[in-house]
């Protein structure tokens, strides 16, 4: 079985997510992460648990202790699976305003699909 510092270090690789940025979302010192990355701090809990599997788009289970699955569970409210919801709310208001907007206009862009054509108006075309 892993260790946490191998997952930890597992899922900042997939994610490209540094150490410090590990830190900042946490709000801790890189030190700590630094600790639990050689193995000298053996368990991340709590909020910094929930806050780095969110950051790294991994289950709060598998980071702590090796439980698969390892993929988070997209909540059945947030959209977007490869962007946690602590990576969007980090962002500044109109940053988030900015993405919204795009959002909304790619969207907008691919508007209703097209009904589908009855047996009869397939063979008719």
């Amino acid at each position: 079985m892993s260790t946490l510092a191998e997952r930890l270090r597992e899922a900042m690789d997939a994610a490209g997510i540094k150490q410090v940025q590990v830190a900042r979302a946490a709000g801790i010192k890189p030190p700590s992460v630094a600790d639990w990355l050689n193995g000298k701090t053996k368990n991340i809990k709590g909020a910094n648990l929930v806050t780095v599997a969110q950051l790294l788009n991994v289950s709060e289970a598998w980071l702590a202790d090796g439980v698969l699955p390892k993929e988070r569970r997209l909540d059945s409210d947030w959209p977007f699976p490869k962007i946690s919801k602590h990576r969007y709310f980090a962002l500044s208001e109109a940053q988030r305003a900015g993405i919204e907007e795009w959002v909304a206009r790619q969207v907008d862009a691919y508007g209703e699909p097209p009904p589908a054509k009855s047996i009869g108006e397939e063979k008719a075309a």
